[in-house]
């Protein structure tokens, strides 16, 4: 499943190269329209510093972001088909589906932000550190997403039409995870993105950020999984996986 995943996402980034290009083009405009606003606040732009820190909380948002709305609108679009019975009795199980399709489409996700990333960097001329402790960080980073997706998924089982509520969360998550605010340095995600900051700038991360860090990712994750799982019995129970 998780191949077949994969190969289908490969294949929607070759088959729709513009999609791919515009999608790009239009994350780069969104970016410096955030370091206008953050100039016009008073906050100085010209510090390379500042945004450097800007570019990896917009960066990691987006991929917040992705991984917050990715199960639902997938939800949405099974329910119009009509074919989350034939998941239900595929034998996988809808959270399995749903999971293993996420982590199937994370390599195009990251190759967007890393072409993003990159060219960003050298147009702003940022330096930046490259370690193999970044790779666990963004897998934490990600999963904790995953568990929040998972949340959002299970409201959209249970009631379909879901866009404010998909809304409010993005508004939640996508400033908090660029500000880096001291005040929700607790929620995995804020903690996720300041450690993978700290770790593109050359720090070292202490083993105590990155032992909460996990506490958190897997506690986040295993209760998206829990709420999911609640989600398709009861939808099941009443019938709603077959309706918009």
């Amino acid at each position: 499943m998780f191949s077949a995943e994969a190969w289908r996402a490969w294949l929607e980034e070759v088959r729709y190269p513009l999609q791919f290009v515009m999608g790009l083009v239009f994350m780069g405009l969104i970016f410096f329209l955030l370091k206008g606003v953050a100039q016009l606040s008073g906050v100085s732009s010209s510090n390379p510093d500042t945004i450097f820190r800007l570019l990896v909380g917009y960066l990691l948002g987006l991929l917040a972001i992705s991984a917050l709305g990715g199960i639902a609108a997938q939800v949405s679009r099974e329910a119009k088909s009509g074919t989350l019975e034939n998941m239900v009795l595929s034998g996988h199980g809808l959270t399995a589906f749903f999971v293993t399709q996420a982590l199937a489409r994370l390599a195009p996700i990251l190759l967007n932000t890393v072409i993003l990333f990159l060219v960003l960097t050298n147009h702003n001329k940022i330096n930046f550190s490259l370690s193999w402790e970044m790779l666990p960080a963004i897998g934490l980073f990600y999963i904790a997403a995953l568990g929040l997706g998972l949340v959002v998924g299970a409201v959209a089982l249970l009631f379909k039409e879901i866009r404010t509520f998909f809304m409010l969360a993005q508004l939640l998550v996508f400033p908090a995870v660029i500000a880096n605010l001291p005040q929700l340095e607790w929620f995995p995600l804020v903690l996720g993105a300041s450690v993978i900051r700290d770790l593109l700038q050359g720090s070292a991360v202490e083993a105590y950020w990155w032992i909460l860090l996990l506490a958190e990712t897997t506690a986040v994750f295993c209760i998206g999984v829990l709420l999911f799982e609640l989600a398709d019995r009861e939808a099941r129970k009443r019938g709603l996986l077959g309706h918009e």
